[in-house]
């Protein structure tokens, strides 16, 4: 690269580090920069060298079987590009992004990060509430949406949530039926307007922001996770390196393509960085899923917990042929251990554990060679050249065998909360550490083994009891589907376990039940829950990840009822 991009990323970065929502210092993005942490290059580059040097080869799949090669992944989005400079769009817009995963969201993606558009993510089941509150915050200027989706008129919703939202002009509808509906445009219209037009914008440098991606809201309201082209590709690149990816390689996308997880690891990662390709699932079903790992010959699969759990359950695993799968991989929170020795024993393929957050890809992970007693049980070590710090309540560093809160740097980091600094105070520190919020036991091998969400401990008289730990037991038991245990009130003890168990089909459950078995597995019975509500599903968020306070709220209501 030459010194005139270095300059611009630098004169970049100063602009980044003088925002209001960003914990980024002048002297950390140089640091980055000159060291090699942060590349010069951008993703738009990396699309520009694969489409040159193979431009033939598959990159995305639709679930349909609806392929693109390299060459029209770049002809595509830069059709795209230029029809957004066409409307007015210009660098530093917004562009919400509300698709489930189809290849026109990558299309999209691109196309817009190539003249400096920002893409704004909005999960699929977000509706006016959700949607009003990340296009308003972004001021953005349009939102792609599909026609329906579900059983979701999408068209109609963006339409609802543009009357309310003056800077929100354009509803650009995907996958349309027919001509664009009366006051949307039709992405395949904008395609055709673009066609054969590279844009003429001035390119992004590594150091602008590409993305805004939104947490999933667990806890709180979305933050809005602001992603630079460097912080993404400095993550990408660690992960080829750590696990050997190739063009070679072929992706099942399972989760949502607006979370990190799918975008970060399948398609920037195994796609863009690695050049592999990606075959998009366009909603978990677990049979689909299976069907197409076999049908694509897919090498790797990245899913939460929850879709592990499917696959290791599912009784097409006897009837289809995965011996292509080199690695299934997991991330967003534990999976209990029988489950991954049933996968282990079933598939033979590796297994490996991501941990990690919107705001900076996977900071740690569990390696290739690693035995099966590190990926269950652990999430493994620091990712190479990144920090990892595990914290006590007094601010200093524990000790091997304690738990803390865990702390990250790096630069695969997140600059910051987009228009949002009251978030970047309380989660980035003077000294530029992502404190994560979630506890975290140091282990002597250098590896970590997550506890739980500072506030999923449940505090019983003052005896803190990890919930993972019971429900690692009830995985095992043959009536259980699914199980969490979360606090509930008691004007006693202060707190006590309620469990809420989805039973398999045809089983029902009771507390003697619970009861009976912890007894027999001999686990303390201080530790056991002293409620039991049956439920038909455990409540997710879009991006796969489970509701906990969701429960504790119900759980209070209970306490409050009985």
């Amino acid at each position: 690269m030459t010194t005139l991009t270095l300059e611009h990323a630098l004169a970049r970065a100063r602009e980044l580090a003088a925002r209001d929502d960003t914990h980024i210092s002048v002297e950390t993005a140089e640091r980055f920069l000159r060291s090699g942490g942060w590349s010069l290059d951008t993703v738009l580059e990396l699309l520009d060298r694969h489409a040159r040097e193979r431009p033939q080869a598959p990159v995305l799949i639709d679930q349909d079987g609806t392929t693109l090669t390299w060459q029209e992944l770049k002809v595509r989005s830069d059709a795209v590009a230029a029809a957004l400079i066409d409307l007015g769009y210009s660098p530093g817009d917004c562009l919400g992004m509300q698709l489930p995963n189809w290849s026109e969201f990558c299309v999209a993606v691109l196309g817009a990060g190539r003249i400096g558009v920002r893409p704004t993510f909005i999960h699929t089941p977000y509706r006016a509430f959700e949607m009003e509150y990340i296009l308003g915050l972004t001021e953005a200027r349009g939102v792609l949406v599909p026609d329906t989706y579900r059983g979701t008129d999408h068209a109609a919703l963006a339409r609802q949530v543009r009357a309310k939202l003056p800077a929100l002009r354009d509803v650009i509808v995907v996958r349309g039926q027919g001509a664009a509906q009366e006051g949307t445009l039709a992405f395949e219209k904008l395609l055709e307007s673009g066609q054969g037009r590279p844009p003429a914008a001035e390119p992004p440098v590594s150091t602008d922001l590409f993305v805004l991606m939104f947490t999933s809201g667990t806890t709180a309201r979305p933050k809005g996770v602001m992603h630079l082209h460097a912080n993404l590709i400095a993550g990408a690149r660690k992960y080829v390196e750590a696990f050997g990816f190739t063009p070679d390689d072929r992706w099942l996308m399972v989760t949502p393509i607006t979370h990190l997880t799918a975008f970060g690891i399948p398609f920037l990662t195994g796609a863009l960085v690695a050049g592999g390709s990606v075959v998009l699932l366009e909603a978990w079903d677990v049979q689909k899923g299976i069907e197409l790992a076999e049908q694509y010959r897919a090498t790797h699969f990245v899913g939460a917990p929850p879709m592990l759990i499917d696959v290791a359950r599912s009784e097409e695993l006897g009837r289809r042929d995965l011996s292509a799968l080199r690695f299934m991989m997991y991330a967003g929170a534990p999976c209990p251990v029988d489950i991954l020795r049933r996968l282990h024993d079933r598939l033979g393929c590796g297994l490996a554990v991501f941990y990690g957050w919107t705001e900076g890809l996977a900071h740690t992970h569990s390696s290739p060679d690693d035995p099966l007693g590190v990926t269950s049980v652990t999430v493994g070590r620091t990712v190479s050249g990144w920090e990892s710090e595990v914290v006590g309540s007094d601010g200093r560093p524990v000790a091997a065998g304690e738990t803390g809160e865990f702390w990250g740097r790096g630069p695969n980091l997140s600059p910051g909360y987009y228009r949002q600094p009251q978030f970047v105070s309380a989660r980035y520190n003077a000294d530029g550490w992502f404190m994560s919020g979630d506890l975290i036991t140091r282990n002597a091998d250098h590896t970590f083994t997550f506890v739980a969400r500072m506030d999923d401990m449940i505090n019983r008289g003052g005896q803190k009891l990890d919930p993972r730990e019971v429900e690692e037991l009830l995985y095992t038991h043959p009536k259980v589907e699914h199980a969490l245990v979360v606090a509930m009130p008691d004007e006693r003890l202060g707190e006590r376990g309620c469990a809420f168990i989805v039973p398999r089909s045809g089983q029902t459950f009771t507390l003697e039940d619970l009861r009976s078995f912890l007894a027999e597995r001999g686990l303390a019975k201080y530790k056991w829950p002293e409620r039991v509500e049956l439920i038909e599903a455990l409540p997710m968020t879009p991006t796969g990840k489970i509701m906990r306070y969701e429960l504790r709220e119900r759980a209070q209501r209970l306490r409050a009822e009985s």
